[in-house]
């Protein structure tokens, strides 16, 4: 699980049981990891898209929170076959998504 926030970019396992709290221009944002899925939990943040973009489960889902500068990504290698998703180079976020 990468995070990326205002102060910098850490990485957690998946796997791992952790409540972060990650600064942003606004105020902190809560992301939950625990049992092998991630979410943001609350943020600062107006529209509370990011809370409603739910649970992160899969390599290459993502949730962000723009106005606070918030970033959450499930990452990992390329376990897929020849037809997957992370073969077709599908896990990419473009300058227009983010």
């Amino acid at each position: 699980m990468l995070i990326r926030g205002h102060g910098g970019e850490w990485l957690f396992p998946i796997d791992a049981d952790e409540i972060i709290a990650v600064s942003g221009p606004l105020g902190d944002t809560i992301v939950r990891i625990g049992d092998n899925r991630a979410r943001v939990e609350s943020s600062p943040c107006d529209n509370q898209t990011c809370v409603a973009s739910g649970l992160l489960t899969r390599q290459g889902q993502w949730a962000a929170c723009l106005p606070n500068n918030v970033l959450l990504m499930i990452q990992g290698g390329t376990s897929g076959g020849a037809g997957s998703e992370a073969s077709r180079g599908g896990n990419d976020i473009d300058a227009l998504a983010w």
